[in-house]
């Protein structure tokens, strides 16, 4: 099903490649939207919706700072990382389940 929502970009499978979907990952275009990313988070969870923010980037982590790696290094991972924000998907998700995950996004996702 394609549903698109403006403000938001959804993983595109290329054709010849098959994908296990262990993820399903929005970015989201905060300069386009009434809400940033952790507001989006915060009302998609008041919803009942388990979306999460994967993943750091590794050089945010106490260990790698404490080595000196300092938050700037991978400016485009950093902004990915800042813009993402993944959905729920799982083996046993019934089609009502993605129907209201859908239909939560749409709702709290709103364009400027």
């Amino acid at each position: 099903m394609d549903v698109y929502i403006e403000g938001v970009t959804t993983p595109y499978q290329i054709e010849q490649v098959k994908s296990g979907w262990h993820l399903y990952m929005l970015q989201l275009d905060v300069e386009k939207l009434k809400y940033d990313r952790k507001e989006i988070f915060r009302r998609l969870r008041k919803r009942k919706i388990g979306v999460h923010v994967h993943y750091i980037p590794v050089y945010w982590h106490p260990y790698y700072q404490k080595l000196g790696y300092e938050r700037g290094i991978c400016p485009k991972a950093e902004r990915w990382y800042e813009r993402a924000l993944t959905l729920p998907i799982f083996p046993k998700m019934t089609n009502e389940d993605v129907l209201d995950v859908i239909h939560a996004v749409k709702d709290v996702v709103k364009p400027l």
